[in-house]
């Protein structure tokens, strides 16, 4: 059940802002309508001195690819704290699984020493117990 848990949680962080339809690496520009498109070029007109047509092409994919950037640092981001959870997670386990262990190897050791003891008064007094059949 956890580790089902865990690769939801993964795989969750994983497709984290991604349309079904997009590549895993680099896909899917963001379609921009004709009104954000010209709502972006008048914003870049104060800091042009001479506009023309190569100059707003370059912007726009200038544009594009850092869109896709910040995609990807969203995707990242959301991986991080993710895995970064999980690790929590993980590390919560073995602090179970360790005290646990400690716990386990305690009985074992308060055991082992009532055998040792059990025997070693059984090796002494077994001589006098051989005498009183005899």
């Amino acid at each position: 059940m956890d580790i089902r848990d865990s690769q939801n949680r993964l795989g969750r962080a994983q497709t984290y802002g991604r349309n079904d339809d997009e590549e895993l690496l680099g896909g899917g520009s963001k379609g921009l309508t004709a009104v954000q498109l010209a709502a972006r070029r008048e914003q870049r007109k104060r800091y042009q001195f001479e506009s023309n047509a190569s100059d707003d092409e370059l912007e726009d994919e200038l544009d594009g690819n850092l869109d896709e950037i910040s995609d990807m640092t969203k995707r990242l981001k959301a991986l991080g704290t993710a895995m970064g959870g999980e690790l929590d997670m993980q590390n919560q386990r073995i602090d179970r699984i360790d005290g646990k262990a400690v716990a386990l190897d305690s009985n074992i050791f308060r055991n082992t020493e009532r055998v040792s003891t059990f025997i070693y008064f059984m090796c002494r007094q077994l001589p006098q117990y051989l005498n009183l059949i005899a």
